[in-house]
């Protein structure tokens, strides 16, 4: 191989490379699945990008993980976020789904001081959206939520979104002998 071909494949290599990387940022990541540098969401003319994996709560939170947002000029603000997701009908549970967060200046401060929210949104169930906290929520934070929640079309088969898994009593069935009954 010349020289030239070299050049050409070096070149064609580092172009596929580029545009594999970039195409990861035009589609939205399930948080679930996510990897730090992943985008979990796409608002507007903006991104946001995991930067630190949230701590799974008792039962239903995710706590302390950092995002930042990426607006369209290249500008990044850094969030420490949380969620608690709940499931409609449920005795104590709220009918809502609760995202809060704050900015802070490095994704590693995510978790260092708790209780310090600047900012809040409860997705009810009956889709009303309201702003709860002292500042107004990110443009992004109602889809970062669906995306933490597994709601929405961030919905997988572990989850079932908003949805009551209906319990039945079809399929086949043990008898008193352990053995498989037949319908």
């Amino acid at each position: 191989m010349n020289s030239n071909q070299a050049l050409a494949a070096a070149l064609l290599s580092a172009t596929v490379l580029l545009c594999g990387c970039s195409s990861n940022h035009k589609k939205e990541t399930a948080a679930h699945k996510a990897d730090i540098g992943d985008v979990l969401v796409i608002a507007e003319n903006t991104h946001v990008v995991l930067r630190k994996p949230f701590k799974p709560g008792t039962p239903n939170g995710l706590y302390d993980g950092a995002v930042t947002e990426i607006s369209e000029s290249g500008e990044e603000l850094h969030f420490e976020v949380n969620a608690v997701c709940s499931m409609p009908d449920l005795p104590g549970w709220p009918e809502y789904d609760n995202i809060y967060g704050k900015e802070i200046g490095d994704p590693s401060e995510a978790g260092e001081t708790g209780g310090q929210t600047q900012w809040q949104t409860l997705l009810y169930f009956n889709g009303t959206v309201s702003n709860d906290g002292p500042e107004k929520s990110p443009e992004w934070a109602t889809r970062l939520a669906q995306n933490l929640c597994r709601k929405g079309d961030f919905n997988d088969g572990s989850s079932n979104g908003n949805k009551h898994q209906e319990l039945t009593l079809d399929g086949p069935s043990l008898d008193v002998n352990r053995k498989a009954a037949k319908q």
